[in-house]
């Protein structure tokens, strides 16, 4: 894996705040039910993204959690970077400590353009794009159940 379990509950829980309107605050507690992130780690990653002005937060019973900018202008790059730090691409696939163009890994040459690859992918998607893909996925599954459920009464004979 590339990132971090911590990184992957960050871009879930912000692709759900993404789906709220603009600017209205969302409690931990709701975007841990939605998203299956447990609220303590929701918490502790949200406040680490406050620091870096991606989101901003509230206290208080209207409080909460929300995104600073408009989710069409949040990269996944960006919240890589916030969470990760995108300096993890710049390891030696092969986890060598020497590893340049100089003295390439036998890796190198495909890494490097695999990482150049997935940078631009990051920077060029959106959490707006990332919910929207969310969303689309959770559909096709619950038409999948329904379609399920369907042959199977049909197969009972009800």
């Amino acid at each position: 894996m590339i990132y971090s379990k911590t990184c992957e509950y960050a871009l879930r829980a912000l692709a759900y705040l993404a789906s709220r309107k603009q600017g209205s605050y969302v409690m931990a507690s709701d975007i841990s039910r939605e998203t299956k992130v447990p609220e303590p780690y929701i918490a502790k990653i949200f406040q680490g993204l406050a620091k870096t002005e991606l989101l901003r937060s509230r206290r208080g019973p209207a409080g909460g959690f929300a995104l600073v900018k408009t989710p069409d202008k949040i990269s996944l790059y960006e919240v890589v970077q916030a969470v990760d730090n995108t300096a993890v691409f710049g390891d030696c696939i092969m986890g060598l400590d020497e590893c340049s163009p100089d003295r390439a890994c036998p890796l190198h040459a495909v890494w490097s353009r695999a990482k150049r690859e997935m940078l631009a992918k990051l920077k060029a998607t959106t959490v707006l794009q990332l919910d929207r893909l969310l969303v689309k996925r959770r559909y096709r599954r619950s038409q999948r159940a329904k379609l399920s459920a369907s042959f199977k009464r049909f197969s009972m004979g009800t």
